[in-house]
């Protein structure tokens, strides 16, 4: 299998070399181009392999040396349940591409809605937003959901 290290380079590669595609043969404008990459990046932080009981993690690694010891230990802990609701490393649910991004993706989004819920019984809160997807951010899920399947086929490979 392939290491986390050799899943985070060969992310880096693809938004270096897709990003100035996007601005130059698919003519589209640098911002997209710009909101590609940072898909692609956060990648390295939402990966797939977040299903990993046993944690450390390579993207708890990120975490904990660009953003310290103890948002590192957070991100841990808020993986940690979603590792237990996937039935093993690797399974289909978390490593099958656009399924396992748009999973991760729901989990990231219902920890704020629990909370928001909780505290709404406790003061008077807005309704949650809706949310919308602009073009920019459409991009940003296309980076996303391409080293996804990028980490996806690269744990094929090595069987």
């Amino acid at each position: 299998m392939f290491s986390g290290k050799a899943h985070a380079a060969a992310t880096v590669i693809t938004a270096g070399v897709a990003s100035p595609a996007i601005v130059f043969l698919a003519q589209q404008p640098p911002l997209s181009a710009i909101a590609f990459a940072a898909g692609c990046m956060v990648g390295l932080v939402v990966t797939p392999d977040l299903d990993v009981r046993y944690r450390n993690t390579y993207s708890e690694t990120i975490m904990r040396h660009t953003a310290g010891r103890f948002v590192g230990l957070l991100w841990d802990i808020l993986w940690l349940p979603y590792a237990y609701l996937i039935p093993r490393h690797r399974h289909w649910l978390s490593h099958t591409p656009l399924l396992g991004t748009a999973l991760r993706l729901l989990y990231l989004l219902i920890l704020p809605a629990l909370i928001w819920w909780i505290l709404g019984y406790f003061a008077a809160l807005p309704a949650l937003p809706q949310i919308t997807l602009s073009p920019v951010a459409s991009w940003a899920l296309g980076g996303l959901v391409l080293v996804d399947a990028l980490h996806w086929a690269m744990d094929r490979l090595a069987r």
